[in-house]
């Protein structure tokens, strides 16, 4: 059985040598429970086909626990461990708890189930079957809860900004939390775009969280991204120059543009695959999320075309032959009349 600890970003979620047969990951820091997710599932899956050997849905959806249970006691295919993932397990039914805690008093070896949700399900009928299951996986397995209060934003966005190979001062972490909000989801995206805006290196100053905050702030770099989508060409061309004129270099704004065009990419992927886009490392508010969900229903992007374009404005932009100005308002009307 692994380790008991207090994950966070000091002392990160970490796996032991070897995995145990029943994972239960719960939390209010949504981020955290999804990158400890994807850590079992990778080591789950090694040295084997994934597409046989995964299986995941919805504890909230009848009849999913049963047959992802079903599932659980099938031997893997051509590798070593089956991957059993169920999802939002504060909606799981009473007979589904009951299923899980006659599975978890003795779960198959060749089988890792992951349990992951919000929270666990209250009391019913006198009896607490989330209590029964935490302390039961507890005994079989590994335990995690994340809870968004015992978590040090600021000490995460300085930890994430190493990682990704930029530095960042306290009081510019701190400005940025205090902008953003505490929580690590929207920090994380907040950080890759500062770290596109830098260029990927260096030292990330008061000056770039003032720009990029900012942007955040008039939803300016969405709204830009949302008349690409809807081939408002015109609108596009507006947008950008409101940014030009407001005084952001066009060789800073555009990496925000194209990390968020990327993202609209991977949310069209998502659609097609039916995946949750959080879980895919989508990085919008949720009113965002919805509008941009509507806009590429509508108006589906071109990958190959997209990813063509954003590749040479990148190397265009580099060279500067041809000037920043002109190079930023080039994309943005190649990317709207795509």
């Amino acid at each position: 059985m692994s380790a008991r600890r207090r994950p966070g970003p000091a002392e990160p979620f970490r796996l032991g040598e070897q995995l145990d047969p029943v994972y239960l990951l719960w939390g209010d820091e949504d981020l955290l429970v999804r990158q400890a997710v994807d850590l079992v599932a990778e080591r789950a899956l090694q040295g084997g086909p994934a597409a046989f050997n995964r299986a995941e849905g919805s504890a909230g959806v009848d009849g999913v626990v049963s047959g992802l249970l079903s599932q659980a006691r099938t031997p893997p295919m051509m590798g070593p461990r089956r991957l059993v993932v169920i999802r939002e397990m504060e909606n799981a039914k009473v007979r589904d708890l009951d299923a899980l805690l006659e599975y978890c008093a003795s779960p198959v070896p060749s089988t890792v189930l992951l349990m992951c949700g919000r929270k666990l399900p209250a009391a019913e009928g006198g009896k607490d079957r989330g209590a029964r299951l935490r302390n039961l996986v507890r005994k079989q397995g590994c335990m995690e809860r994340f809870r968004a209060e015992q978590q040090d934003p600021v000490a995460f966005v300085r930890a994430r900004c190493t990682a990704a190979g930029c530095q960042i001062g306290g009081r510019q972490a701190r400005a940025l939390v205090e902008v953003v909000g505490r929580d690590l989801g929207q920090l994380a995206g907040e950080i890759d775009k500062l770290v596109a805006y830098v260029g990927g290196s260096g030292r990330i100053g008061t000056e770039h969280v003032e720009a990029v905050c900012s942007l955040l702030a008039d939803a300016v770099v969405f709204d830009l991204s949302d008349a690409i989508v809807r081939g408002q060409a015109g609108l596009a061309l507006a947008i950008a120059h409101r940014l030009l004129e407001e005084g952001h270099a066009p060789a800073r704004v555009m990496p925000l543009v194209c990390w968020q065009v990327r993202q609209l990419l991977l949310l069209q992927d998502c659609l097609r695959r039916g995946s949750s886009p959080y879980d895919e490392g989508i990085r919008m508010p949720r009113a965002k999320l919805d509008a941009a969900r509507a806009s590429l229903r509508r108006h589906p992007l071109r990958a190959e075309r997209v990813l063509e374009i954003l590749a040479a404005s990148t190397q265009a932009m580099r060279s500067n032959r041809a000037g920043e100005r002109r190079v930023f308002e080039s994309l943005v009307l190649q990317l709207a009349m795509r």
